[in-house]
């Protein structure tokens, strides 16, 4: 008889999180037999603010054998200051308690992003709560641990793993010659106010867009509010629409293959970059990019928005990415050091939560 688990995550809205999400699930299919899995939308349960009682009658009438939650950045308080749990997870101590299946949350993010920070003390609850309740409880290495830290919520049950964005279990092959297939990823907000603090101006969008002209680059878009300001991208947003349909994402990455090196923004474009072994540059706008690159040997391939010579930077680096085999030997020699490590730990993590049942 096969097994009911239900996958807690963000679908549909972000072809990164899709990758995130269907990377744990192929481990877990890997670990255990006879899975059903069951999607379940993070915003069925926005909807009702996380409201407590909704959330245990949920879990009460569905009897399901497990929870799994992420991976993707799902620990986040602002914007959720309404709901009963104070943060975007649907899970406080009454919740936890009340649950009768093991919960296993994998490589999860927290997302402090810039001008956007600060926990409640009703989250921190709730988030201290979730953590010493959970079977198995892991942050993915983007610098979450130290947040966590930061947070005064550290506990040596919490466990750091590869983010799930990076582990694919096929890859590109090394292309040592001149790169012909070259993108830019952007990432972009609905709001153009926080556009602007993002990326410190208007000014800076439009360097950047001039940069991807002047180097003719198509945009490869993660979501509808990436196509802003770039005049050329690799798919419509009818192809994205499609391809946001978690069944699609398989066909999504497909799409990265044909690629022979990225200018990521999102740290989503940066995973995918690493993992599928596409050299890339890392662009800044959010800390857990540049934490990323800065702790696993990739500060060489890093420009970071506030640094007063990133115009430069880019234009260099980017030079060199195209032109100058011995940087692009040198990425590869840096991903791939790193890329069995990250394998080897996200399987073992998996395989903890097996045993912790």
């Amino acid at each position: 008889m096969k097994k009911r688990f239900a996958h807690i995550g963000s679908y549909h809205r972000n072809l990164g999180d899709n990758i995130a999400l269907l990377n744990v699930r192929k481990e877990f299919d890997n670990q255990y037999s006879d899975i059903e899995w069951y999607n379940l939308d993070i915003g069925m349960f926005w909807n009702k603010k996380n409201n407590v009682q909704f959330v245990k009658e949920f879990f009460k009438q569905n009897a399901f054998d497990a929870i799994v939650v992420g991976g993707g950045g799902l620990i986040e308080y602002r914007g959720y200051e309404q709901h009963d749990t104070n943060w975007k997870l649907p899970f406080n101590e009454e919740i936890m308690l009340s649950l009768n299946c093991p919960t296993y949350f994998v490589g999860l993010g927290i997302n402090y992003f810039r001008g956007r920070e600060g926990f409640s003390d009703t989250a921190k609850k709730s988030f201290e709560a979730t953590i010493k309740h959970s079977t198995c409880f892991s942050l993915r290495n983007d610098g979450s641990m130290d947040i966590l830290k930061d947070l005064g919520l550290y506990s040596d049950k919490v466990v750091e793993i590869p983010d799930p964005g990076l582990i694919f279990d096929y890859d590109k092959n090394n292309n040592m010659n001149q790169l012909k297939q070259n993108v830019i990823q952007p990432a972009f907000n609905s709001s153009q106010h926080i556009n602007e603090h993002r990326f410190n101006g208007e000014d800076n969008i439009q360097n950047l867009v001039e940069f991807a002209n002047d180097n003719k680059l198509d945009a490869m878009p993660h979501t509808p509010k990436d196509y802003k300001y770039f005049s050329n991208y690799i798919i419509d947003q009818n192809q994205l629409q499609e391809m946001l349909r978690f069944e699609y994402t398989s066909e999504f990455v497909k799409v990265y293959l044909n690629f022979d090196s990225i200018v990521a923004f999102r740290g989503h474009g940066q995973l995918i970059s690493i993992g599928l072994n596409i050299p890339g540059l890392y662009f800044s706008t959010q800390d857990k990019v540049k934490y990323f690159s800065l702790n696993n040997g990739f500060e060489d391939y890093n420009i970071d928005i506030n640094d007063e010579d990133w115009r430069s930077q880019l234009r260099s680096k980017h030079f060199r990415l195209l032109m100058d085999p011995t940087y692009r030997t040198k990425w590869y020699e840096i991903r791939n050091n790193n890329i069995k490590k990250w394998h080897t730990e996200f399987i073992d993590f998996v395989s903890t939560c097996n045993t912790n049942d």
